[in-house]
């Protein structure tokens, strides 16, 4: 059986509930019988070739001991006594049904014939632990796991012996009320790119990016896709820099993200390639504490420098409480470094769960 899906919700306003009705089992008991009976074959046989066996009409009954608050214990009335405040306690539950049998027997002359017989029976069962009850009108009882074993012997020509072994499973089950809490449908992914100009084309200046926080940073027409990408290291290769911009537009906590972009390493001078890029989304809460990091580091040496490159990574699961994410990109040169990176096409997708047939 596969689990019921579940979420983590954080009430952030009042909590509308609602009373509903559930099952709720309050006893289970094992209940065995042994049904033994005999009976005329309507022909004379030589052998019986199977009994196919069946419970039919299967019921069960609750037997009640209703007792006053005082302690007193009195029998079970028709009618409720106005003003008499009781108490009901489930004791014993009386189970019956009819075993169906069919019957195949070879008769004299060698053929196979039918007979079917219909057999009832009733088993009282004592609970191992008296349980009390709020409405006894609402007391019912399920069974589960049944079965009918059958053994026979032919005595006679035309008389059978038959020995039954009933054995189930009885639920005592009370419906109660209660209260439940409605809680909304999980925010679902959105799709598309969650980033502001992605492709880094709108520009205030040829050092600063419009939609995007920059630190030693500069505009390039060597792009992958577009006009323009961004550059990083181009104002300074041995000073660190960093590209930058938060994302308040659909983020949705208990998700993973991918970050995906592309990349080309830029030579200079004596063209000593010697730096590191991380790339990372890093989570926040409403109160803009971080609560969550994805990263992914790329060496110099896996950055090509006559093409762009893809790169890409999905973050871990964040946390339900999460607000808002800043995507960065941080360049780290070592001390003899002279090239550059530029960064084009930044996507940031939301990963959907799987529910069932449909994800969200």
């Amino acid at each position: 059986m596969s689990v019921p899906f579940q979420y983590l919700f954080t009430e952030t306003q009042p909590a509308t509930c609602i009373e509903i009705k559930v099952p709720v089992v309050i006893e289970a008991v094992d209940v065995e019988q042994v049904v033994e009976s005999t009976m005329t074959l309507p022909e004379l046989a030589i052998k019986v070739d199977k009994i196919l066996a069946s419970i039919r009409d299967l019921r069960g009954t609750a037997v009640f001991v209703d007792e006053n608050v005082s302690g007193d214990i009195v029998l079970v009335p028709l009618g409720g006594i106005p003003g008499v405040l009781r108490e009901y306690t489930v004791k014993k539950v009386i189970v019956s049904g009819t075993i169906h049998k069919q019957i195949f027997f070879v008769n004299k002359n060698n053929e196979v014939r039918h007979t079917a017989e219909d057999l009832p029976f009733t088993k009282l069962v004592e609970l191992r632990t008296p349980r009390k009850i709020s409405n006894r009108n609402d007391v019912f009882i399920q069974f589960h796991n049944i079965d009918v074993d059958i053994n026979w012997e032919l005595q006679r020509a035309s008389r059978l012996h038959q020995t039954a072994v009933v054995q189930l499973t009885a639920k005592v089950v009370e419906d109660r009320q209660i209260f439940v809490q409605i809680c909304p449908r999980p925010r679902e992914c959105p799709r598309g790119n969650l980033a502001r100009d992605p492709g880094l084309e709108i520009w205030a200046d040829a050092a600063h990016p419009v939609f995007w926080g920059a630190s030693n940073v500069a505009q390039t027409t060597v792009s992958h896709a577009g006009a323009f990408a961004a550059e990083i290291g181009r104002l300074n290769p041995l000073l660190p820099g960093s590209l930058f911009q938060m994302v308040t537009r659909g983020i949705v906590g208990g998700r993973q993200y991918r970050l995906t972009f592309w990349v080309r390493e830029d030579v200079f001078g004596a063209g000593v390639s010697d730096f590191s890029l991380t790339a990372e989304v890093v989570f926040f809460d409403h109160n803009g504490i971080q609560v969550g990091i994805g990263t992914q580091t790329v060496a110099s040496t896996g950055i090509p420098e006559t093409s762009y490159s893809q790169v890409q990574f999905v973050t871990p699961v964040t946390g339900t409480n999460v607000a808002s994410a800043m995507i960065r990109f941080a360049f780290t040169p070592g001390s003899t470094n002279t090239n550059t990176v530029k960064i084009d096409d930044v996507m940031l997708e939301c990963v959907p769960l799987t529910l069932g047939e449909a994800q969200i």
